[in-house]
C-alpha cells in the first residue's frame, strides 16, 4: 500500500483515473478520490510502551495538500515535523488509539487560522484518520475559554497534569516537563498514570531494588487512587514539590508546587533547634557540675570555718583564762566577724545556685502578709534601734492571702528590710507597706532614706558579683547577694522586682505578685509561718 501511495503523489491519480492502473486497490482507489484527507499511521512506542510519535502508512493527495508537504509516506507526525500546520494533531490521533474520537483542533492555512476537524479510530497496525478544514471560523466560547485556561496552564508557576476517567494523561502543562524532566519525553496524551509513576520510580536513584520500587509504586497508586490530602515528594536532584490531587468532572488533577525553599528554611529551622536543645544540655550539665561543685566547696569551707568560728568564741569567752593584752581580744572579734561573714556569702552562693538550677521546688500556701511583715519588722527592731533607724509598717486589713511558698517570701521580706535599715543613716526612716494592685495581685514595697543608689549602678545592682558604688560597699557588711537572690524568688513566684532610688534620698524596692496568686482569706486557712533568720 506504501508503494501504491508513493505512485499516485506522484501523478498516478490521474492514471489510475484514466484506467492504466486497472489491478489497483479499489478501496485505496476510492480513498484517492476523497476531497478530504486520508491517511494510516503507524505506531512508534519507547522500551515501556509509551507512545513516541506517529508514521505515515499512506496518505491521498488531499492530506499531502492540506498539510503541505508530499510525499508523506514514511515521514513521522513530529519527528518529521509533518504537524507543524496543526501542533494539536498529534494529541488528538493519540487519544484515537483508545477509541473512535471526532474533535475540532486549531491548525493553520498559510498565515490564516483555521479549524481542522479530526475523525480516527483504530486500525490494524496503527489507526485511520479523515482530516477535514473547517475553515477560518470563530471557536465556540466553549472552546476558546478551554483554549485560554490551557493558555493560563502553560504560564503558571505551578505544575499541571489533567488525567481522565480511565486515568490516562489528557494535558500537562510546560512546567511540569521542567519540573520532572526524566519524564518530560512520556508526558504525552494517553500515557497512564501508572506508567508515569513507574517512569518516576525508576529515574529515582534513591530506590535502588525492585523491591524499593514496586513498595513505592504500591503506595504511590494507592494515595493517587484515595486522593489523600497534599505531600510533600523529594526530587532525585535535591528539590521538593507539594504534590496535590483533585477530583475534576471526568477525571484528577495533579497539583505540583515548588517547597524546596520551604524545605530548607525547615531543615536549618531544625538544625538550628538541634544546635540549641544541645546548647541547652550542655549548659544544664554545666550548671550541674557548678552546682555539685559549689557543695563540695561549701563542704570543704566549712570544716575549718567551724574550727575557725568556734576557737574564736573560745578566745572571746577565755574558759581557761584571760588573753593577755586587750589587742588580742580585739584580734579574736575580728577573726569571728570575719569567719561569720564568709559562711554567709558561701550560704548565699549555694542559695544562688539551688534557684539558677531550679533545686528548689515551691511551696502553694496562701500567706497572710499582715502577719508575716510583723513578724520580720519585729525581728529587724533591735538592729534598726542600734542604728537609729525608725521601722514603719503599713498593711490595710482584709488583705487577701497570697499563694506562694512562706519560707521564699518571708527571705524576701528579710532581706529587703534588712539592707534598707543597713543603708539608712542614722536618724533614717524604713517604711514598709502591702496594697492591693488595680489588677488584683499584691504589692509589698520597702522603702529607705538611705544613701541610694546611683542610676548607673540600678541595672548591675540585681546581678550578682558585678561591682556597686564603693560608698554603698562601704557602707555595707554583707555579702551583696540579698537583692539578686530576692529577684530569683520573687520571679519564681510570677511576679518582679521594681528597683528606684536616688543618691542621698533613699531607695524603694517593690515586690509585684500578679492576680492569680491572691486568694480570698475565706478559701484556705493561713499557713505556719518559719522562724525569721537574720543575715549575718
Amino acid at each position: 500500500m506504501d508503494c501504491d501511495t508513493q505512485t499516485c503523489a506522484d501523478g498516478g491519480h490521474d492514471r489510475a483515473v484514466a484506467g492504466e492502473f486497472p489491478s489497483i486497490d479499489p478501496l485505496l482507489f476510492a480513498m484517492l478520490q476523497l476531497p478530504d484527507a486520508v491517511a494510516l499511521f503507524k505506531t512508534h512506542t519507547d522500551c515501556t510502551g509509551a507512545l513516541t510519535d506517529l508514521e505515515w502508512q499512506s496518505a491521498n493527495p488531499a492530506a499531502e495538500r492540506l498539510l503541505g508537504v508530499a510525499p508523506l509516506t514514511g515521514k513521522r507526525l513530529r519527528g518529521g515535523g509533518t504537524d507543524a500546520a496543526c501542533p494539536g494533531l498529534f494529541a488528538a490521533l493519540a487519544d484515537a488509539l483508545h477509541g473512535p474520537v471526532e474533535r475540532t483542533v486549531a491548525a493553520r492555512r498559510g498565515t490564516t487560522p483555521v479549524r481542522w476537524r479530526v475523525a480516527a479510530g483504530p486500525a490494524p497496525g496503527g489507526l485511520c484518520a479523515i482530516l477535514t478544514d473547517l475553515g477560518p471560523e470563530n471557536p465556540s466560547v466553549a472552546e476558546a475559554l478551554a483554549e485560554s485556561l490551557t493558555a493560563a496552564l502553560e504560564h503558571s508557576a505551578e505544575s499541571f497534569a489533567l488525567f481522565d476517567h480511565a486515568d490516562r494523561l489528557v494535558h500537562a502543562n510546560g512546567r511540569l516537563k521542567k519540573d520532572l524532566p526524566t519524564l518530560a519525553d512520556r508526558l504525552v496524551p494517553g500515557v497512564p498514570f501508572e506508567e508515569l509513576a513507574r517512569g518516576f520510580a525508576l529515574a529515582d536513584p534513591r530506590l535502588t531494588t525492585d523491591e524499593e520500587r514496586a513498595a513505592w509504586m504500591t503506595a504511590r497508586l494507592e494515595r493517587h487512587r484515595r486522593q489523600e490530602p497534599p505531600v510533600v515528594v523529594p526530587l532525585p536532584d535535591g528539590r521538593w514539590l507539594l504534590s496535590r490531587e483533585h477530583a475534576v468532572p471526568g477525571g484528577v488533577l495533579v497539583h505540583y508546587t515548588d517547597v524546596t525553599t520551604l524545605k530548607l528554611n525547615e531543615e536549618r529551622l531544625r538544625i538550628r533547634e538541634t544546635e540549641a536543645r544541645a546548647a541547652r544540655a550542655e549548659a544544664e550539665s554545666a550548671s550541674r557540675a557548678k552546682s555539685a561543685f559549689l557543695a563540695q566547696m561549701s563542704h570543704e569551707l566549712r570544716t575549718p570555718l567551724n574550727a575557725v568560728l568556734g576557737f574564736s568564741e573560745m578566745l572571746l569567752s577565755e574558759p581557761f583564762g584571760p588573753l593577755g593584752n586587750p589587742r588580742y581580744r580585739s584580734y579574736a572579734g575580728d577573726i569571728r566577724d570575719a569567719g561569720t561573714h564568709l559562711l554567709a556569702l558561701i550560704d548565699d552562693i549555694l542559695e544562688l545556685s539551688r534557684l539558677d538550677s531550679g533545686g528548689m521546688p515551691l511551696a502553694e500556701d496562701g500567706v497572710d502578709l499582715d502577719t508575716l511583715s510583723l513578724r520580720v519588722v519585729s525581728a529587724l527592731q533591735e538592729a534598726a534601734a542600734e542604728g537609729d533607724v525608725r521601722m514603719r509598717r503599713e498593711v490595710p486589713a482584709g488583705l487577701p492571702l497570697l499563694r506562694g511558698d512562706a519560707q521564699a517570701l518571708t527571705q524576701m521580706l528579710t532581706n529587703l528590710l534588712s539592707n534598707a535599715v543597713t543603708h539608712t543613716r542614722p536618724g533614717g526612716e524604713v517604711v514598709l507597706t502591702v496594697n492591693l494592685m488595680p489588677d488584683g495581685g499584691l504589692g509589698l514595697m520597702v522603702a529607705d532614706t538611705g544613701v541610694g543608689i546611683p542610676t548607673a549602678d540600678l541595672p548591675h545592682i540585681l546581678h550578682p558579683f558585678e561591682p556597686s558604688d564603693s560608698t554603698i560597699a562601704r557602707n555595707s557588711r554583707g555579702t551583696g547577694l540579698g537583692l539578686p537572690i530576692v529577684k530569683r524568688l520573687v520571679e519564681m513566684h510570677g511576679g518582679r522586682l521594681e528597683l528606684t532610688s536616688q543618691p542621698g534620698v533613699g531607695t524603694a524596692a517593690v515586690l509585684v505578685f500578679p492576680a492569680e496568686r491572691s486568694l480570698p482569706r475565706d478559701r484556705c486557712r493561713p499557713a505556719p509561718l518559719p522562724p525569721v533568720i537574720l543575715p549575718s
